[in-house]
């Protein structure tokens, strides 16, 4: 098999879920992805001023940061709430278990529910798929004429100061190679007219051992799939670099916007 159904792909996304189940201090430690959430969702409501949708659907909704977002500003839509992790969509259940919202656990480069929906929404989520051009076809494939698919994932020259601090100390580095913001441009389907915006957010860190410790927190530090693990002297001479060179950590995110092409108006 090859591409987002080889067997390598399919452990990689189970690593994922496996890890993102375990990340019991995820609220406390997502800074970036609330900050992330909220851009998004300031977006969104511009975007659908005029047409508020009437069904909506949430891939990666972690523990809920966009989720109660989306279900507080559009109360009267449908909403269905999707991740890959069962632990996540457990802790988001609790979270938002007054509002009238769906949830299932779903992997989103591979859907497995119908459509048509008129906003599809996720914050951070894409960076984790094996093939975004796949994967965002299928999901775009999901959207109703004139919908609109509105995500953030992270893009090129994101945690670029951990990754210089490796590079310096001659240490292998898990992060992965983050798109440009010209590749995702040429990777939404011809069903539809996309556009990219680039946010860069800095987020202050006291030291490298808290900034590892946060990726764990939050689930995501599974390393790309083709590095090798640092060696203990090596990963302890990057954190000193680090630790003597920077006291934030650059993310460069990548806003999407998809609308698909169709005749008529939405509801």
């Amino acid at each position: 098999m090859t591409g987002a159904d080889a067997p390598e792909n399919i452990l990689r996304r189970n690593s994922i879920a496996t890890r993102f189940d375990a990340a019991e201090s995820y609220d406390a430690a997502a800074h970036i992805q609330r900050r992330c959430a909220t851009a998004l969702m300031e977006r969104i409501r511009t975007a659908t001023a005029d047409h508020p949708p009437a069904s909506i659907l949430e891939f990666g909704c972690g523990t809920g940061f966009l989720t109660a977002r989306l279900a507080d500003h559009f109360p009267e839509a449908s909403l269905l709430a999707t991740d890959l992790a069962p632990g996540m969509i457990g802790r988001a259940k609790q979270h938002l278990a007054e509002k009238a919202i769906r949830f299932h656990v779903m992997d989103a480069e591979h859907p497995d529910i119908s459509g048509p929906f008129d906003l599809i929404a996720s914050s951070l989520c894409l960076q984790w798929f094996s093939s975004r051009r796949d994967g965002l076809k299928r999901l775009c494939n999901l959207l109703a004429p004139q919908g609109r698919l509105m995500v953030t994932t992270l893009l090129q020259g994101s945690l670029e100061e951990w990754k210089q601090a490796c590079l310096a100390e001659n240490a292998p580095c898990g992060v992965p190679d983050y798109p440009s913001a010209q590749t995702v441009e040429t990777e939404w389907p011809m069903s539809g007219v996309g556009s990219w915006e680039v946010l860069t957010l800095h987020d202050p860190v006291d030291s490298a051992r808290a900034f590892l410790r946060g990726l764990r927190q939050i689930g995501a530090s599974l390393p790309r799939h083709d590095s090798t693990p640092a060696s203990t002297a090596a990963l302890r001479r990057s954190m000193q670099h680090f630790d003597r060179t920077h006291s934030s950590v650059t993310y460069q995110i990548g806003i999407g916007t998809f609308v698909k092409s169709g005749e008529g108006t939405r509801s």
